[in-house]
């Protein structure tokens, strides 16, 4: 076993190295979701921008998503569409938009030809929020409508199996110095007991 000790140790080092940027960042926002910011602290809501209606063409196909990123296009609106709600009644749409620090409601009528945008910047506590969140599994059927969210959903997946691989290498490095043994058990028995004894008290709770 020990002839993959010196390849396990770098790979250990380097991947960790790698990924230490964004699992701090994964660390920080989960204490910002554990903690939130106290409203009007500046680092929650830094106030909306007023409306403003403007003309645009309206693409064909009505309620999709590719009809309301053409319209986004029109707007200059970027980010992630939440999802798009088609009234055909009343002929509007409502697009909810929001990529990190940006959210924006856009409001579309569809007969007038014309759209209102709103815009709020929720800070960079909520950026942070939003990116420990997504993508997320909500609204699975339209999630990833964003080239960066498709991208950041790739780093987020690497990480994790960056994370189970820094788990089980750290693991075998350990074993592998027979002096740790002894205080890596004791470690990993506290650690053990501390999750089996946090889980049990939670599901019977």
């Amino acid at each position: 076993m020990t002839r993959f000790y010196p390849a396990t140790r770098d790979l250990h080092l380097y991947v960790g190295l790698f990924l230490s940027p964004f699992i701090l960042l994964f660390a920080i926002s989960t204490l910002v979701l554990n903690h939130p910011p106290a409203p009007g602290s500046g680092a929650v809501d830094a106030g909306a921008t007023p409306k403003k209606t403007v003309p645009i063409e309206v693409p064909p196909e009505p309620g999709t998503l590719g009809q309301a990123r053409q319209i986004l296009d029109q707007l200059r609106v970027t980010g992630e569409i939440d999802y798009v709600h088609h009234n055909a009644k009343a002929g509007r749409l409502t697009i909810p938009v929001t990529k990190p620090g940006e959210t924006a409601r856009v409001e579309v009528d569809l007969r007038a030809k014309s759209a209102t945008v709103e815009r709020q910047a929720p800070g960079l506590g909520a950026a942070l929020v939003y990116l420990h969140k997504m993508p997320g599994p909500h609204n699975a059927s339209v999630r990833g409508n964003w080239v960066y969210m498709v991208w950041w959903k790739i780093a987020a997946d690497a990480v994790v199996y960056g994370t189970l691989f820094l788990t089980v290498s750290g693991l075998y490095l350990w074993w592998v110095l027979r002096a740790e043994r002894r205080i890596g058990w004791a470690l990993l028995g506290a650690g053990i007991f501390s999750v089996v004894a946090l889980v049990g008290a939670i599901v019977t709770a």
